[in-house]
């Protein structure tokens, strides 16, 4: 789906990296930044049980929706977009609409339009979105329990042995939404603490601070700075932390600890 920030292009490198450093996968999933649905699809059907979250209301009610069967529309028209983005209750259609129907993926920052297919017919940006959330649903189906929560990422709780996989709004970009502006230094304090009470953390960032390893990275076309004119390379990045992290019975190290 049309997400800022979607990670559906490294997906599946993302979804190998953290899989090839979690032999023993026998708790929880988690993913409190559930957005445009592309790791979720990769890695829920990898446990029995995943639950995933996000801060943004009509985002979890469109997840929970197309859990359940329901199928965003193919086509939605600038008057039906326009009046989603004034309405005020959240819904599934809401936030199939504000996201994936979007410019950019931004929340309700302009009608997608223009451009053309490869055989020179019109793009249609909203029923290519309807696509991909369908097709990401068939993953994410795959687990035996799987839950959907609207709240605050920084709450979860999971324990010895889970997974937690954490796409946040990136330090220094553009809000994704018009959801309160993460706090980073409580982020990295809570995902910090996750991983020193046992569960196997990882984050894509940009940086991350002391005490965060590097394991995999990639340089990719982007716009998600705040101020960015055009489009330029940034280096995704996926970092874990060593208190948890094992490679082989080797907890990694920091550079100074190496030396």
């Amino acid at each position: 789906m049309r997400y800022m920030g979607g990670k559906g292009r490294i997906a599946k490198k993302l979804s190998e990296t953290i899989l090839a450093h979690t032999p023993e996968r026998s708790g929880i999933y988690w993913e409190p930044f559930i957005g445009g649905g592309a790791m979720a699809a990769r890695m829920g059907n990898q446990f029995e049980v995943a639950k995933y979250s996000d801060i943004h209301p009509d985002l979890i009610l469109m997840w929970q929706a197309l859990h359940d069967g329901w199928e965003p529309p193919a086509i939605v028209t600038y008057e039906e977009y326009q009046e989603l983005r004034y309405a005020i209750e959240p819904s599934a259609l809401r936030g199939f609409v504000g996201f994936g129907g979007s410019f950019g993926g931004r929340w309700f920052e302009g009608y997608a339009r223009g451009g053309n297919n490869a055989n020179g017919t019109p793009r249609n940006h909203q029923a290519e979105s309807a696509r991909a959330v369908l097709k990401d649903i068939q993953g994410i189906r795959a687990n035996t329990c799987t839950s959907f929560i609207q709240g605050d990422a920084l709450t979860i709780e999971p324990g010895p042995g889970d997974v937690v996989y954490c796409d946040p709004p990136y330090s220094g970009t553009k809000n994704y939404s018009k959801t309160d502006r993460l706090d980073h230094g409580e982020f990295w304090n809570a995902a910090t603490r996750w991983a020193e009470a046992g569960a196997y953390v990882f984050v894509s960032e940009y940086s991350a601070p002391d005490g965060w390893e590097c394991i995999w990275e990639q340089p990719l076309r982007s716009s998600v700075r705040v101020g960015s004119a055009d489009r330029h390379i940034a280096t995704e990045r996926l970092f874990t932390h060593q208190a948890t992290v094992q490679d082989g019975g080797h907890s990694y190290a920091t550079k100074q600890e190496q030396a």
